[in-house]
């Protein structure tokens, strides 16, 4: 399993705004020891990124209700990758990686992905007050995959973030 962490916007180098997707590491904040695999720049809409991946930009973000990702040479409303909100009760979500089908099912600090029933990652925070987001997939995930996974994951973190801050108020 690899471990994925998805820095601070500006942290390791990146410019502000821009953060850093960090494999392996020492499991801190910082992703210390670990390799910058991506970056995401948020857009001026919240959900939604532009990442470079492998020398490759993708367009991550809302296409007709759902998250998608598409490579930024693609048509517009065109997707890739997709997730789709199964259940609005239980945020759980199927995400369709190019023909490969992934469960999400979880609450608001870890999630659980599946594919066919078998584990291929679980997400997690570190830190409390303002947490880093984390996330432990197979090795055999192709890289853009893992970077998709985590924005969602990010995203998914997000939404339930905004929903509570509304239900308090």
């Amino acid at each position: 399993m690899t471990l994925y962490t998805l820095t601070g916007a500006g942290h390791r180098g990146m410019e502000a705004g821009v953060r850093a997707v960090v494999a392996g590491g020492d499991g801190d904040k910082a992703a210390t020891g670990g390799v910058v695999v991506a970056t995401l720049e948020q857009g001026f809409w919240r959900e939604r990124a532009r990442a470079l991946v492998g020398g490759q930009e993708w367009v991550f973000g809302k296409e007709t209700g759902d998250l998608g990702a598409r490579l930024s040479a693609d048509p517009e409303h065109t997707t890739r990758m997709r997730a789709v909100r199964t259940s609005f009760w239980t945020s759980r979500h199927e995400v369709d990686l190019e023909g490969v089908l992934v469960q999400v099912q979880g609450g608001a600090r870890n999630r659980v992905w599946t594919v066919d029933g078998q584990q291929i990652g679980t997400s997690g925070r570190i830190g409390f007050w303002s947490p880093t987001p984390t996330l432990t997939l197979r090795e055999d995930l192709p890289l853009h995959h893992a970077v998709f996974l985590v924005w969602l994951d990010f995203t998914f973190t997000r939404r339930n973030n905004q929903a509570a801050a509304a239900a308090a108020t």
